[in-house]
């Protein structure tokens, strides 16, 4: 009853395991700043060896070098590669990588896609710093801003596409794609980093248009690093897609499955109707 089961893990912020047979990946593991609300287990990354980084920013690849052991592998392209270095990552474990490259990773097969960055333009980090909500958190500020600054993009965003099973996974590396490139269309499953600055609800609802997954997944809508993130509101995007695709928000530690049907299932809901099954199972022979 489960075999070929894809089980998908949101732990906060664009922090996602896959899970797939005895194959694991750990996509952009980060851990909450102290000030959120948002906590992470310091073991929930523990037992996964395989690392894909979307792009060089701190909230993707700061935790990381606390995370590897003697066996992790680390993909990521240059930009995240030279600052996980500096961080005093091994080269041992980074694995540089590029678009249009494919690998094997367990049994996922892996194809680097051209992603892009949301807007971030100098107006809008300029709001961010002044606002009031930075002004009365000023506590550490001056090093979170050094931590930050020393973690760049590059203009290397990625996307990953992850096949098993004969089922496909698209995961964007922000809320932004390339004009110039072309993506699969009809995933099963679409990740969605929901966080960014302009009318989310209108991007999310275009990129989604343009590649008609089955299903997204929202990722990064919640606080973690404060004060330079923000709870944000995903309802006008839910319904605004409603009638063409499925839409997933997981709660931190939250797992969603995807089935060997290309469905995807809440692993609570999953959970309640194969014990009904059993019980219903179990009944109906006790009266036979």
């Amino acid at each position: 009853m489960h075999e070929n089961r894809i089980r998908i893990t949101w732990y906060g912020t664009a922090s996602v395991r896959i899970t797939a047979g005895e194959s694991q990946l750990l996509i952009d593991p980060f851990f909450p700043f102290p000030e959120s609300r948002v906590r992470v287990d310091a073991e929930a990354f523990a037992g996964c060896s395989r690392i894909l980084v979307s792009h060089g920013h701190f909230d993707h690849i700061s935790s990381i070098p606390a995370l590897v052991r003697r066996d992790t592998q680390i993909f990521c392209t240059n930009a995240p590669y030279r600052s996980l270095c500096r961080m005093g990552t091994a080269e041992s474990h980074l694995h540089r990588i590029r678009v249009g490259d494919t690998f094997s990773a367990g049994d996922f097969r892996i194809t680097v896609i051209k992603g892009n960055h949301s807007r971030l333009g100098a107006g809008d980090i300029l709001k961010t710093l002044c606002s009031k909500r930075v002004i009365q958190n000023r506590k550490g500020l001056r090093k979170k801003l050094r931590m930050i600054a020393a973690c760049r993009e590059k203009h290397e965003t990625i996307c990953y596409l992850i096949e098993i099973y004969g089922r496909r996974i698209l995961v964007l590396g922000s809320l932004a794609l390339d004009a110039d490139t072309t993506y699969p269309e009809g995933a099963d499953l679409a990740l969605f980093p929901y966080q960014g600055f302009g009318s989310l609800c209108q991007i999310a609802e275009h990129i989604c248009k343009q590649l008609r997954p089955r299903a997204v997944l929202l990722t990064h809508f919640d606080d973690t690093f404060p004060p330079f993130s923000s709870d944000v509101d995903t309802a006008g995007f839910a319904a605004s897609v409603k009638q063409y695709t499925a839409v997933y928000q997981l709660e931190h530690g939250g797992t969603l499955l995807l089935g060997s049907d290309g469905i995807c299932r809440l692993a609570f809901d999953t959970a309640k109707a194969e014990a009904d099954h059993e019980n219903n199972h179990c009944s109906s022979t006790a009266r036979r």
